[in-house]
């Protein structure tokens, strides 16, 4: 499997988190997804959307990743002074 299998997580977390950055065209993503993925984990139509963002998740930038994981913390910060 992609990634790796991490006990105690889904197979969709897992490759999420292997797809993250990797720039992966849609049709290798799909198909992915329809090899790995066990059938008992998502309703059939839900398929597009998961398969959405697994395509947000590879093209984004490590930037925005970053950028956003600072202002998350930012805002949380702010809130509890």
């Amino acid at each position: 499997m992609l990634g790796g299998n991490h006990s105690g997580v889904g197979a969709y977390i897992n490759l999420a988190g292997a797809v993250k950055h990797q720039k992966f065209s849609r049709k290798n993503l799909a198909k992915n997804f329809k090899e790995l993925m066990p059938k008992d984990e998502y309703a059939k139509n839900e398929t597009k959307q998961l398969v959405d963002y697994l395509e947000v998740l590879t093209n984004m930038p490590e930037e925005v990743e970053k950028r956003d994981k600072i202002i998350s913390l930012r805002t949380f910060y702010m809130k509890n002074e």
